[in-house]
């Protein structure tokens, strides 16, 4: 017989899109590139310059974030110029912080003293929804 997730987290999708999202952003030049972005919108050739980085290679990692949906692109006749997706960056900080954000750590961080108990269940942790 299966077990059911006893955290909640473990039962979340949003977890999946959370830990996906992350993925995207973890080749540190789609971070430095998206951390660029944040000053407004820019032109192919401003990131290649200012991450000193290929054509092809900034295109690649452009392509990763917006198919991952954290930026938009804008053509003006030969040229493409990127700016951040304001609600996607939204979402994905609200995500972060409802994961992983510090405020969810109490200041009295409990230490636990026993595994499980005979019933098989672990103590003081949030049940899923079901």
């Amino acid at each position: 017989m299966a077990r059911k997730p006893i955290f909640k987290c473990a039962a979340d999708p949003e977890a999946d899109k959370l830990s996906e999202t992350l993925k995207v952003i973890s080749d540190s030049k789609r971070l430095r590139i998206l951390c660029t972005l944040f000053s407004g919108e820019k032109c192919v050739c401003e990131i290649e310059a200012g991450l000193a980085i290929s054509q092809p290679l900034a295109s690649h990692h452009l392509g990763v974030l917006r198919e991952a949906g954290l930026i938009k692109v804008r053509k003006e006749g030969t040229w493409s110029y990127y700016a951040l997706d304001l609600d996607a960056i939204r979402r994905l900080n609200a995500a972060f912080k409802e994961y992983l954000g510090a405020e969810r750590i109490p200041e009295d961080y409990p230490s636990n003293t026993t595994c499980c108990t005979p019933s098989g269940s672990a103590r003081g942790i949030e049940k899923a929804k079901t």
